[in-house]
């Protein structure tokens, strides 16, 4: 017997009731989300009546190994920090039982090859630190000088503090967001990209290939995972000359376009965030796609091993 309109809803609503997810998950492109989804278990779709957009949504789970199970809700927005912004705002009023937002997907990587340990490259992974998001324009110009003005938004203490345990583990040799990387690849035949496609061009000469330093952190085959401020603008860089000086400036490791929205609206709503992201380009006239869907499958995995390790939040 096929349900009616009203039906439907009330059971949507009922479910949604039901399992209160404490947990959102934002991401920003269709390869981000599926990426996202594919490591979630028990899923299931649902939606709000309402005019516009922002009425879809993904619920699922994550268990811990004392069996117990974080409630997730998984959304989709669109490129920009205003757009995230906003769906993150719809979020929260339609769920306001989450206490922590994540942001999960992909972003231009800072490389360093003078600083070996600073050395981010493709695949790699930069989670937000203690310093949260940049918002890199909002600032004051005048003719002589730009004036930084983006507001202090420190990520939630109990996401950054999970963070630091995966690094403890991953000191003591256990990595577990590895085993999630196959999971959460997508079946277009995305895997890791050939290191031979990994290419760095000179700053100021893009046609003067620059060498990666060799570094004993790294094995092959693994993303290295860094744990810096993120820069975040309504704006797509190509510039590795802004992208140097970003660095220089803020000590930032990766460049993206959602991360200061999420910042603002999670402030705003008084919960916690945190900024997840695999790199797929440099920043610079080299970027492309084809390391995206490698860079949205770690991004997924790591915020995976992170939610298992955490405790899960109480009402």
């Amino acid at each position: 017997m096929s349900l009616s309109g009203q039906q439907h809803k009330e059971l949507q609503e009922a479910l949604i009731s039901e399992i209160k997810p404490k947990i959102g998950i934002i991401t920003a492109l269709p390869k981000e989300y599926a990426a996202v989804k594919k490591v979630l278990e028990n899923t299931k779709e649902v939606s709000f009546s309402g005019q516009g957009g922002g009425q879809r949504y993904i619920l699922g789970e994550v268990s811990r190994n004392d069996q117990e199970k974080h409630t997730i809700v998984l959304c989709l927005a669109s490129m920009g920090n205003n757009i995230a912004a906003i769906r993150a705002s719809l979020l929260l009023n339609c769920f306001p039982d989450i206490k922590s937002l994540i942001m999960v997907g992909i972003a231009g990587g800072i490389p360093h090859p003078e600083k070996t340990d600073d050395h981010v490259r493709l695949g790699d992974l930069v989670i937000s630190s203690e310093k949260g998001v940049i918002q890199y324009d909002f600032d004051k110009e005048t003719i002589t000088e730009n004036i930084d003005r983006h507001p202090p938004r420190p990520p939630s203490a109990s996401l950054i503090e999970g963070v630091q345990l995966l690094k403890v583990d991953e000191l003591m040799g256990e990595k577990p967001w590895l085993k999630f990387i196959d999971q959460a690849l997508l079946p277009e035949g995305e895997q890791r990209p050939s290191i031979e496609t990994d290419i760095l061009v000179s700053s100021t000469d893009s046609n003067q290939i620059v060498e990666h330093p060799q570094d004993s952190k790294r094995k092959n085959g693994e993303p290295r995972v860094f744990i810096a401020p993120i820069a975040s603008a309504n704006k797509l860089l190509k510039n590795p000359i802004k992208r140097d000086r970003l660095r220089e400036r803020f000590g930032v490791k990766a460049v993206e376009m959602e991360g200061s929205g999420i910042a603002d609206a999670t402030w705003n709503y008084e919960i916690g965030y945190l900024v997840v992201r695999g790199i797929c380009d440099y920043c610079d006239s080299n970027k492309g796609d084809s390391w995206q869907g490698y860079a949205a499958a770690v991004a997924a995995a790591y915020t995976r091993a992170l939610l298992e390790s955490m405790p899960v939040p109480k009402s």
